[in-house]
């Protein structure tokens, strides 16, 4: 950024204008007037020890303008601020005329401390599997110094660089990149990429790049054992998006890695990243940002978050989602996006599942009514399937819904993965949902095909109700209002309409009230409908419970059976892998034992005597002979061979209770005939 100031007059000296720049260092060095390169080197080596800390950087510039060169570039200035066409364009154009033969003054280090929550809302992020970048303005040094502080970077893992404005082509360091850390991806077998390779015979034969900054990466960097990062420089974006070659080539680089650094780039840089991933892969992307230069970047995705804060409201104003704080995109994504999805796509599976239902009956009538057009049931129950009959139950599904409770889902960031990959919306799910309205239309239909059409309409809506019920993850008190009212709906809506008399209004159903209510065929078919239509959908959500269960499934039957329980120590045993081995579905609820069973027995070895005690461990050690003790889990006391009451006394009075540690340690000599005391594990009903 520059500015234009003229100094005031002072005594017999002139008023001066001076050109005020502040700017990155790669930049700013690159406009610098010849004959101080001294001054520049030292600056250079001070930006390096400032970025190393994470320390944010800017140098500053001046130069005095001649009257006459201002005066003509203010003129042009002028022209291409009133332009109709390309004005920012013309106006930058104009701008860089005026910012040459610049004086370096200095740099300038300050401390941009994190927000509360990031490193932790970063590696949540990562381990629900969702791959971040950043770009960012800053120097490459201090891109992975703020790298590493935000858990972006690993301890154990390796940095790729790539860095434009070398001596070295920036294809030809993604190449030698993809062959030093990815040697068996086939990236380097690609059809394009050879032809590229072989059109460039002066880039080859490759050779490890210096990118002078092994203080920074390590000197170990490339055989650690953790994953991989790439950071990438504005410089050698400007390559990368030179042609589809380099495109695809940085593309593939990156989807190598864990994760990708880009600094030093700007606003539109930003915005062409995000194009980059989006057209590339075909996924689905998020940008956050807190600035005006990220504006730009946020439109350009799927899905914009703004953050307010001290940087403004431009982003905010040009954001899909406004947050507080950085460390609230963990909900956002990991809560409401999970819920958001699951909802939808369940509510719109069941919406159609419900339109399949009415139309199928509508369609196997066809049959019998020689394809005339006739309507199966009374109009005005056809008028209102959508409008009242059957669209409270879905749009609970849509509003209040959810899967998994927000607590579990914010301790176990990997249940997000299960959203990510589609789970809930898919054509194969809207595929079994079209199937099984088609096979309760047809169950409806014939089941009740000899009784009067007028009678067909309840079934339907009750069994769309009950399945919709049979799909929701979450029974809150609007599931309930929800699948009762509808039922209440069309059982009130039938009594009224049916005793209005036709004197009164058109109907074709006055006193089908009495028909219906006092029918003993209509009462049982009603009977058999309902389960017939529900048994596939529960059979088939009952095996997959029991026999093939997901991880939400295991996670939601965890949580049932203890509501109380903390996830965020199942997080640290391992995750769901440690859910994984927790007691399935079919496992019944702990049995209460009673006292008698906790009676066991210790049998001791070298007498063959056995007693009965509490459970528990005990290690006792004698002076001349140590005995070990451990558990004994089925052998009680109606098992033991009956012994004397003497020689149990005699035996009793060597053993040491539960849980106590002898006071000898040592051992004067081997054992010849250790003891191997068993016990049952202690219970607090036991003593």
């Amino acid at each position: 950024m520059s500015v234009v100031v003229r100094t005031l007059p002072s005594g017999d000296e002139k008023s001066k204008i001076f050109l005020l720049t502040k700017g990155a260092d790669n930049v700013i060095f690159e406009r610098l007037a010849s004959g101080s390169d001294q001054l520049k080197t030292d600056t250079e080596k001070h930006l390096g020890e400032f970025a190393g800390e994470g320390l944010r950087t800017l140098t500053l510039a001046y130069r005095v303008v001649p009257d006459e060169e201002y005066e003509e570039w203010s003129e042009q200035y002028q022209q291409a601020a009133v332009s109709l066409d390309d004005r920012e364009a013309r106006i930058e154009a104009i701008s860089e005329k005026l910012e040459h033969s610049l004086r370096l003054l200095g740099a300038t280090a300050i401390e941009d401390r994190l927000q509360d929550g990031v490193p932790e809302t970063i590696a949540d992020l990562k381990e629900a599997g969702i791959k971040i970048w950043v770009a960012t303005g800053d120097k490459l040094e201090t891109a992975i110094a703020i790298g590493h502080s935000t858990n972006l970077i690993g301890r154990d893992d390796n940095i790729v660089v790539i860095r434009g404005a070398s001596s070295r082509p920036v294809y030809s360091q993604m190449v030698q990149a993809v062959e030093d850390f990815f040697p068996e991806s086939g990236i380097l077998g690609d059809k394009t990429v050879q032809e590229n390779i072989e059109s460039h015979p002066g880039m080859y034969p490759l050779q490890r790049v210096n990118t002078n900054v092994s203080d920074i990466v390590g000197h170990d960097n490339g055989h650690r054992d953790g994953g991989n990062i790439l950071v990438v420089d504005g410089a050698a974006l400007t390559d990368g998006f030179s042609d589809e070659a380099h495109k695809s080539l940085l593309l593939k680089l990156a989807m190598q890695c864990s994760g990708v650094i880009c600094c030093r780039v700007s606003p539109l840089q930003k915005a062409l990243i995000v194009k980059l991933v989006k057209d590339g892969l075909g996924v689905m992307t998020l940008a956050i940002g807190d600035g005006a230069n990220d504006v730009s970047m946020i439109q350009a995705a799927d899905v914009g978050v703004g953050i307010s804060g001290e940087e403004g409201l431009q982003a905010v104003n040009s954001s899909d989602y406004a947050i507080a704080q950085f460390r609230f995109l963990k909900r956002l994504l990991l809560v409401h996006g999970h819920w958001s999805y699951a909802r939808n796509g369940n509510m719109i599976a069941n919406f159609f599942y419900k339109n399949i239902v009415c139309v199928g009956s509508l369609f196997w009538f066809m049959f019998y009514c020689g394809w005339s057009s006739q309507y199966v049931y009374e109009y005005t129950y056809l008028l209102f399937w959508n409008s009242f009959w059957t669209i409270l139950p879905v749009i609970g599904i849509g509003l209040f819904d959810r899967v998994v409770d927000d607590h579990v889902l914010m301790s176990l960031p990997e249940l997000y993965s299960h959203a990510r990959k589609g789970e809930y919306f898919s054509l194969k799910l809207s595929v079994i949902y079209m199937l099984d309205g088609i096979y309760q239309s047809a169950v409806i239909f014939f089941f009740l095909l000899t009784s009067s059409p007028l009678q067909w309409l309840c079934p339907p809506v009750m069994v769309v109700t009950l399945f919709n019920g049979l799909n929701t993850a979450a029974w809150t008190g609007w599931v309930f209002f929800a699948l009762g009212i509808e039922v209440v709906l069309i059982w009130a809506y039938t009594g009224i309409y049916s005793i209005i008399s036709p004197g009164w209004f058109v109907t074709p159903i006055y006193g089908n009230d009495h028909y219906l209510f006092t029918s003993a065929f209509y009462w049982l078919g009603m009977l058999l409908v309902i389960p017939i239509c529900l048994l596939p959908r529960f059979v088939a959500k009952a095996y997959k419970f029991n026999f093939a269960p997901s991880d939400i499934d295991t996670v939601r039957y965890i949580h049932k059976l203890h509501p109380e329980r903390d996830f965020a120590k199942d997080r640290q045993n391992g995750g769901l892998a440690h859910l994984r081995r927790a007691p399935s579905a079919r496992a019944k609820r702990p049995r209460q034992l009673g006292r008698s069973e906790f009676v066991g027995s210790r049998t001791d070895m070298s007498t063959g005597v056995r007693s009965s005690v509490h459970r528990g461990f005990d290690f006792a050690m004698e002076e001349d002979g140590p005995a070990l003790r451990r558990l004994q889990t089925n052998l009680s006391e109606r098992n033991a061979p009956a012994i004397g009451a003497e020689r149990r006394k005699r035996n009793a009075s060597s053993l040491i209770p539960s849980f106590s540690l002898s006071k000898s340690i040592r051992r004067k000599k081997p054992p010849t005939s250790p003891l191997v005391h068993l016990s049952h594990e202690a219970s607090p009903s036991s003593h």
